[in-house]
């Protein structure tokens, strides 16, 4: 946690400062102040939590996080109101305050975009502050928020109101209604927002509205700026301050399918006086250009190409709706169907609403695997008895798996299996088939043991794993050429361009574990706290 006194105007580093992702930014004045993301901070929620010990949100609250300093102690932030609290006792109270910050004045928080690094703090703060941000970010997180069984971690969309149980100091959900975050949106989403997830749930508050562009909030003006990143609805932010423009660049990249929008992000900027840039710098100090999404499109059309008539599945990250559209232009270029999840599918249904261009036409081309279920979820009947969605069965796709190109990944590997037991009940002569890895590799512990399982799997699947260096393990990510893949974010040479352009007064590296990299090419004023 850092402090950056720049005249009239506070900058509070909570986090992403040192560290590649965990976003939380306070622009903070007499008069207001403005949060810029507030994500999880992975790599320091790592070091306390595992997958079987976990914080005891849903129960007590902020407890465990405010100890713990994973979330700033800033008092009226967070959730805490006559009718939701997450400071259930005084135990939590006392954790908070010793910052010269009121939560009550923050006016608004800004999201660049939906991935949990960004978002995944959201939950906590109180259920009045604004999001701002744009319709397709507020589409997807509505949409990962519905589909997974989250708790108060994950409640960034809307919330379930808790409150003390009687005497215990132990927080008790609402189990008759969900209350909406009041978004305010660039774009527009009319119907998605009011679906409820949850059939004996309503769905209630605030509603959401459009917001105009520049947006005056307080003593600031903010502008949202789209970017090319490895989610749709990305931005950055230009906001004006009492002390000059502050543009905060979220993450992005130019080498993806629309790269245009980082162009004319930096062209909209160029010749305006940029006070303070706050640039992500995840890639400072890898050598070369980045591969483009065009070339990873067409690596995957030559791979699949060469596997006719065999099963092939391609699996990428769930919000990474970009390779799911050039895994279905692979596929409809080599004769195949593209198979996704429902959850997927889920996924592009509210896309579509806020991006028609190209969403609404990827949801009628991908066909939706369908499932038999013991119990189905609320959001699954309102997407098969309302979306614009083609279903296909098992039993269909085991007919002859060489006929799809499959979209499913690591959880959805023993689906995998039933596809391979159906073909054998249909009389079907299994081939061998690939698994082609079109996602990013970190090799941290957690995903070389899942690497490992996921061979195990694909053995007994008579898959082969594709590209074949994973199937090494590699404990170096850097030694893994992967042509099915590239990365959200910009390298070092285009990060030197974004600040060479901009020409800022000072520079503020974030999200990236090298800021001081910077020093070694830039020549403007490099702020490391």
């Amino acid at each position: 946690m850092r402090r950056l006194d720049l005249g009239r105007l506070s900058v509070w580093l909570f986090g992403g400062l040192g560290e590649i992702g965990g976003n939380q930014v306070l622009l903070y004045t007499e008069e207001g102040g403005l949060l810029l993301d507030f994500g999880r901070p992975f790599g320091r929620w790592g070091a306390y939590f595992t997958e079987f010990l976990s914080p005891r949100t849903s129960g007590l609250g902020l407890r465990d996080l405010l100890f713990l300093r994973l979330l700033p102690p800033v008092p009226g932030l967070y959730r805490d109101g006559t009718g939701d609290t997450l400071l259930p006792t005084e135990l939590e109270r006392e954790l908070l305050g010793g910052l010269p910050l009121d939560g009550g004045k923050v006016l608004a928080l800004l999201l660049s975009h939906a991935h949990l690094d960004h978002t995944g703090s959201v939950g906590y703060l109180r259920q009045d502050l604004p999001v701002v941000t744009t319709a397709a970010t507020a589409a997807i997180v509505k949409a990962m928020q519905d589909t997974a069984q989250v708790g108060v971690d994950g409640e960034a969309a809307y919330l379930s109101p808790r409150l003390p149980r009687g005497d215990t100091g132990l927080l008790e959900g609402d189990r008759k209604r969900y209350l909406r975050r009041p978004y305010r949106l660039w774009g527009r989403l009319q119907a998605f927002p009011h679906r409820s997830p949850a059939v004996q749930k309503t769905l209630e508050g605030h509603p959401w509205e459009e917001a105009s562009s520049p947006l005056a909030l307080g003593p600031f003006r903010v502008e949202a700026l789209p970017v090319d990143h490895s989610v749709p609805g990305a931005a950055a932010f230009a906001v004006d301050t009492p002390e000059g423009l502050v543009v905060y660049t979220g993450d992005l990249r130019r080498h993806g399918r629309w790269g245009a929008k980082t162009e004319a992000f930096l062209r909209g900027l160029e010749g305006r006086e940029v006070f303070l840039l706050l640039v992500e710098g995840t890639r400072l100090g890898e050598p070369g250009r980045a591969r483009t999404e065009e070339e990873v499109r067409q690596a995957l059309h030559a791979e699949v190409a060469r596997w006719e008539g065999a099963p092939v599945v391609v699996d990428f990250a769930p919000r990474n709706l970009e390779r799911l559209l050039s895994a279905l232009e692979v596929a409809q270029e080599v004769g195949r169907r593209l198979v996704v999840t429902a959850k997927d599918a889920y996924l592009l249904w509210g896309l579509a609403e806020a991006e028609p261009d190209p969403w609404e036409r990827v949801l009628g081309e991908v066909l939706v695997l369908k499932e038999d279920k013991n119990r189905t979820s609320g959001w699954e009947r309102a997407l098969w008895d309302e979306a614009p969605v083609q279903g296909v069965s098992p039993e269909e796709v085991a007919q002859d798996l060489g006929a799809y190109l499959l979209a499913l990944g690591f959880y959805e590997v023993n689906r995998l299996l039933d596809l391979r037991l159906l073909e054998r009940k249909a009389g079907r002569v299994p081939r061998r088939g690939a698994y082609i890895f079109s996602n990013s590799y970190w090799a941290d512990q957690e995903q070389i043991l899942d690497l490992k399982v996921l061979l195990r799997w694909l053995e007994a699947l008579d898959l082969r794993l594709l590209p074949e260096d994973l199937a090494a393990l590699p404990q170096d990510p850097q030694g893994v050429r992967n042509p099915f893949h590239t990365s959200g974010h910009a390298p070092e040479a285009d990060l030197r361009e974004v600040a060479e352009r901009l020409r800022p007064r000072y520079l503020l590296p974030i999200h990236t574990e090298r800021p001081e990299r910077w020093r070694e090419f830039y020549e403007g004023e490099v702020l490391l706290l």
